[in-house]
């Protein structure tokens, strides 16, 4: 049968109108799926947005440490009571290890070893009776140049307040980075129980303090509990129902000059 040509053109349209029809229902359905994935990953994939941090650690009582934290000694260094820098309530597991720094000083643990850890380690078990300390001893760098114990790690809620854990000044704020990715704030307090001790907290986050300031410990906030992204692998984390982020301490004896006598 013979079409003319006025019937082939329009034929024709028909046909390019139902391919374009096609064409946007097909780019429709892509971007649909697109929408959908993009809200399933907001949902699904974890995000570096901190833990909520309990009303009652993260706000100062009246002498401006956060509730529940310096009352807990949870090691001693030459005699010297170190107290939990964070409240109770937002403590996830205290842990020690060797460090890779020479002329460090050993924590002496306050409380109970715990043999081993298993994640999800609950505060019940890190707080015996009486508010006694459990902890664990990790690997760690630095195994042949310090002891088991040089390094003190107190895992926290990120945001929480941190308290100075001891009685000093304020002698250097530094800011560095943790391989290189990682900004990070490095704080030394000079210790007041003996002056060539020099205590390094890391890992910690809007300081609070100046450098020259005097810290009591137990009272004086220091700053708040760093967070890192969940691609830093944290050795706390073994036992911990967390990432892992922490407090970390260690204590250096240094000459007169570098404790900024």
């Amino acid at each position: 049968m013979h079409r003319s040509p006025a019937s082939q053109r329009r034929r024709a349209k028909v046909r390019r109108r139902d391919q374009l029809r096609r064409r946007r229902a097909v780019a429709l359905a892509v971007l649909v799926t697109l929408i959908l994935l993009a809200v399933w990953a907001a949902y699904a994939i974890p995000g570096q947005t901190p833990a909520r941090v309990p009303q009652g650690a993260a706000m100062p009582t009246g002498d401006g440490s956060p509730t529940g934290a310096g009352d807990v000694v949870v090691a001693q260094v030459e005699g010297l009571d170190v107290v939990l820098p964070v409240a109770r309530d937002v403590t996830t597991a205290v842990a020690y290890h060797a460090v890779d720094y020479a002329g460090t000083v050993p924590f002496a643990p306050a409380g109970d070893r715990l043999s081993g850890g298993s994640l999800g380690q609950q505060l019940a078990d890190i707080f015996a009776g009486g508010g006694t300390i459990q902890y664990y001893l990790m690997a760690g760098a630095g195994g042949e140049r310090s002891s088991s114990t040089a390094g003190l790690d107190v895992g926290a809620v990120p945001g929480s307040v941190v308290v100075s854990p001891a009685d000093g000044k304020v002698t250097a704020i530094k800011q560095y980075s943790i391989l290189g990715r990682y900004p990070d704030v490095e704080m030394d307090v000079r210790l007041a129980h003996d002056p060539s001790l020099l205590l390094v907290i890391t890992h910690l986050t809007r300081p609070q303090v100046e450098i020259g300031d005097v810290v009591a410990g137990g009272h004086t906030v220091l700053g708040a509990v760093r967070g890192f992204p969940t691609t830093l692998d944290q050795a706390l984390s073994r036992y911990t129902s967390d990432t892992g982020d922490h407090v970390q301490m260690m204590v250096l004896r240094v000459t007169p000059e570098l404790a900024g006598l």
